[in-house]
């Protein structure tokens, strides 16, 4: 009997270590690349299960198909040359849909999926619906391909959009759209584009009504007017309505947990001084919002910078400049900042280390100190998580 063909694994990751572990439960050979490891790493303990190999050894002729990582680079030669050879790309989500029998909802938007998936789960368990959120949430979905659910809740990205078309699946959401990676994507039609792609294999389509006229193929729309809450909120609510499930606002509402790093108010000091986590704002859009919920009558001291994502920075710089008080801003996107912000009341600064300690040096009475990057966390954490851990931990620490 002649032996599979290997699958071609590109990451090594968390989404590459998901690959790893389903083939290796089906028995379906594979090889694994990954621009960051070096061939004298390949040996190394943390790295044997993934069987790595070096881009010049792969043997197209001689692999199944391509199981891509949602952070790996479609502009690689390698993406190119199994184009040429037509040779399938898959992403974990594409996989899963046509494995999984559980009806499924798939949301994706620029800003709010993670919470409007945690909620949705929330208020589903809570009414006795057997429900999960799991895929861009933190929960890879090639762990769950046996789970067999009455809904599972997929948050998706637009990097997992852009690997490959979705089968055929329930229901899909797209919650809103504004720039954002477009480090990536060509250009914001190009991210707009892409975004509009849930809707193409869904039996039933909702958009934020701001959308209605730019995406095609849309069955309802919530509204998306109001705060990104509100948003939210509506969009739970069409979400249920096209469902035929009959709750009472006050119901989803009690449902409602804010996820942390998200505008998380997580310590005061005396003198009426608040910190806030928002490090979860990777983009401009969303540092916005959370920024102009602040209560005006509030000094504001706002800590902000990363990783930039090629995002024009001029309405957040020039929010800034009219609104706080002090601004210390860091990492790859300081070259930007230096040029949009009053140099009167911004510094740049090395590390998130250094912009805490001079956060609390200037903090006044009645005052809000927020991270509030406005930017991705990956030239210096893993993740905005462990940005907002770090921030948090160095917050209450500090000697007042």
């Amino acid at each position: 009997m002649k032996a599979p063909r290997p699958v071609l694994i590109l990451g090594k990751g968390k989404t590459g270590d998901s690959f790893v572990n389903y083939f290796l439960k089906k028995n379906q050979p594979f090889v694994t690349y990954d621009t960051r490891v070096k061939k004298k790493d390949f040996r190394l303990k943390e790295n044997l299960k993934f069987n790595l190999t070096l881009k010049n050894e792969i043997d197209f002729r001689n692999i199944s198909f391509v199981a891509c990582s949602p952070g790996f680079d479609l502009n690689d030669e390698i993406i190119k040359e199994a184009h040429k050879r037509n040779i399938k790309i898959k992403s974990d989500i594409e996989i899963f849909v046509k494995e999984n029998a559980s009806r499924k909802i798939i949301i994706t938007g620029t800003n709010g999926k993670s919470s409007v998936c945690s909620w949705l789960e929330k208020l589903f368990q809570k009414n006795n619906i057997d429900t999960i959120a799991i895929g861009n949430i933190g929960k890879p979905v090639l762990e769950y391909t046996n789970v067999q659910k009455d809904f599972i809740i997929i948050e998706v990205s637009s990097f997992h959009l852009e690997i490959s078309k979705l089968p055929k699946f329930h229901l899909s959401v797209l919650l809103n759209v504004s720039p954002d990676h477009l480090d990536r994507h060509k250009n914001f039609d190009d991210y707009l584009r892409i975004k509009s792609m849930i809707n193409e294999t869904s039996l039933i389509s909702i958009a934020n009504s701001k959308l209605e006229g730019i995406v095609p193929k849309v069955d309802y729309y919530f509204d998306g007017n109001g705060s990104l809450n509100d948003q939210n909120f509506n969009a739970v609510k069409e979400i249920c309505s096209s469902l035929n499930l009959k709750f009472s606002e006050k119901e989803i509402l009690s449902s409602f947990d804010p996820l942390p790093h998200r505008m998380e108010s997580f310590y005061e000091l005396s003198e009426n001084i608040t910190f806030i986590d928002d490090s979860k704002a990777t983009n401009i859009a969303s540092s916005l919002e959370g920024l102009k919920s602040i209560d005006k009558s509030k000094k504001l001291i706002v800590i902000c910078g990363g990783e930039s994502k090629n995002q024009n920075f001029k309405s957040y710089c020039d929010f800034l400049n009219s609104r706080a008080e002090n601004i210390f801003y860091f990492g790859e996107s300081s070259v930007f900042f230096k040029k949009l912000l009053d140099p009167s009341k911004s510094k740049e600064v090395k590390s998130l280390k250094k912009a805490v300690s001079l956060a609390f040096k200037v903090k006044q009475n009645n005052s809000v100190i927020i991270l509030s990057p406005a930017c991705s966390s990956l030239d210096m954490f893993d993740s905005f998580v462990e940005r907002g851990k770090k921030f948090k931990h160095l917050v209450k620490s500090a000697k007042v």
